[in-house]
């Protein structure tokens, strides 16, 4: 039966394990790794007989415990879901047991929790984004957080708060359509990159509508501008050819067509 014959610190300077040689029944020497408190709770000593069982529930668990201790270094950065916890000692190159002993123990010291993780990740992101509560929910099922959790997050955003996010967000956006789209297509956008960013259908009409004027006003503004953009392009058509292939580029663009009409009509006359 194998004896432990030394035990010492460990040569790499690895803090909390001892190696501990071992003489096996054929006379040869080998290696243990033992972190110092599975040392202290097995009660290993100079001339202890070890059970090859023994032996190599030693060495499993040295490797469980270098896992946990990564896993406690990348917490040190940042609060983490189980998930992106095993992402992360799968990619250090752990074994499924090493990862599993690692993951159950920081649960164990509440140092790994998914709900506090979606909590606290929802609470940054409300605070420090104009993202919506959809696109907060997505992000974190991509965390691995399950749907459960992640939909209990949307407590935290009550609607006003959401409106006044999406108010913000939407102030940003209205470049994307200023002198560039019609009525009907800045709309189409706008509401499109709203509900992208997470926000409900409810909440994207609510702030769209708010800013009917701005949209009313960019319509006149981006029908000059395209208008002048088609009469440029088609330049070298004349008459109701040229009349027809701007009127048909207009319209495709979403501008209605009285707008269009008395556009034309201001410009071209009976052109």
């Amino acid at each position: 039966m194998p004896v432990i014959a030394r035990i010492r610190t460990n040569n790499q300077e690895e803090q909390g394990f001892y190696q501990i040689d071992v003489t096996e029944e054929g006379g040869e020497i080998s290696t243990v790794d033992v972190h110092e408190d599975v040392l202290v709770h097995e009660g290993l000593h100079k001339g202890m007989m070890l059970s090859r069982e023994k032996l190599e529930q030693l060495r499993r668990e040295a490797q469980g415990i270098r896992a946990y201790h990564a896993g406690l270094r990348y917490l040190s950065y940042r609060i983490r879901s189980v998930h992106e916890m095993r992402d992360y000692l799968n990619r250090k190159h752990f074994s499924d047991q090493q990862i599993t002993f690692a993951i159950e123990h920081l649960k164990e010291e509440k140092l790994l929790d998914d709900r506090q993780y979606a909590l606290s990740f929802a609470k940054t992101r409300i605070r420090t984004s104009t993202k919506g509560p959809q696109m907060i929910y997505r992000e974190l099922l991509q965390a691995g957080i399950n749907q459960e959790l992640a939909a209990e997050t949307e407590d935290l955003f009550p609607a006003k708060e959401q409106l006044e996010h999406a108010r913000k967000y939407l102030h940003k956006q209205k470049a994307s359509v200023k002198n560039k789209k019609s009525y009907i297509e800045s709309r189409q956008v706008l509401s499109r990159l709203l509900m992208q960013r997470g926000y409900s259908r409810k909440i994207t009409e609510q702030v769209v509508n708010e800013i009917n004027d701005f949209l009313i006003e960019n319509e006149r503004n981006a029908l000059q501008h395209q208008a002048e953009k088609a009469m440029q392009k088609f330049r070298k058509f004349s008459g109701k050819e040229f009349n027809l292939k701007v009127r048909t580029f207009l319209y495709k663009k979403g501008f209605p067509v009285d707008a269009i009409t008395s556009y034309l009509r201001e410009q071209t006359g009976d052109r």
